[in-house]
């Protein structure tokens, strides 16, 4: 297999999604791996130029991010300003995880989570639609947004951005010509521990694919 799947994280994936669902997604996603087993979550945009890399590590057992000693992240682009490869003034936009499948799948509803683990694990399951994530709960915004005119939305955000992104969703819409919808799933379902906690969609597939009900939240 190829250095792609010796990351931390895909080894969690295998505890309960499929080898051709790791597969699709490692493929489609085109997920990369440092020497030490930490994610790379490439950023594709929409012409298929990579802008950055997001450099992630994960308990392979747990699925939580571990942080190291500069944070729970690290970037492609500063690894390579410090090796001299980018100039130091590089000014990098981000675009979303997931934008080149737009490009690849032009009919297809769009559905945006914030984290990549979530649209991994949501594009796993439900591979018909296009899983983006913004890699952050403020990284929803007008300007990454234009890529998506004309196509339908729907927002799946995290317990604790339901209202936030709620009124972000009025301004895309407006700004963007696209049709937005937004996911109120998990705020029905969840319990207050549950949104306390700020949990997403990955969590709760999870919880449903290793057979545990809800009610482990409570």
């Amino acid at each position: 297999r190829s250095a792609s799947y010796q990351s931390n994280f895909v080894r969690f994936l295998c505890e309960f999604l499929t080898d051709s669902q790791i597969k699709s997604i490692v493929e489609t996603y085109a997920l990369g791996a440092t020497k030490n087993k930490e994610i790379i979550y490439w950023q594709i945009d929409i012409k298929g130029k990579v802008r950055t890399g997001k450099i992630m590590q994960y308990d392979p057992l747990t699925g939580k991010r571990m942080k190291h000693e500069s944070g729970a992240i690290d970037w492609v682009h500063n690894k390579l300003k410090k090796s001299g490869t980018l100039p130091e003034d590089y000014n990098l936009q981000q675009c979303f995880f997931g934008e080149h499948l737009l490009a690849l799948h032009p009919e297809a509803i769009v559905c945006i989570v914030e984290s990549e683990k979530s649209a991994l694990i949501s594009a796993a399951i439900f591979p018909e639609q296009v899983w983006l994530a913004t890699g952050g709960i403020g990284n929803l915004t007008i300007e990454k947004c234009q890529v998506l005119r004309g196509r339908n939305i729907i927002l799946y955000p995290d317990l604790n951005a339901y209202y936030k992104w709620a009124e972000k969703a009025k301004e895309i819409q407006k700004h963007c010509n696209c049709t937005i919808s937004i996911s109120n799933l998990l705020e029905n379902i969840a319990t207050p521990e549950a949104k306390e906690n700020g949990l997403d969609v990955a969590d709760f597939i999870i919880y449903q694919l290793k057979g545990k009900r809800l009610e482990t939240y409570r």
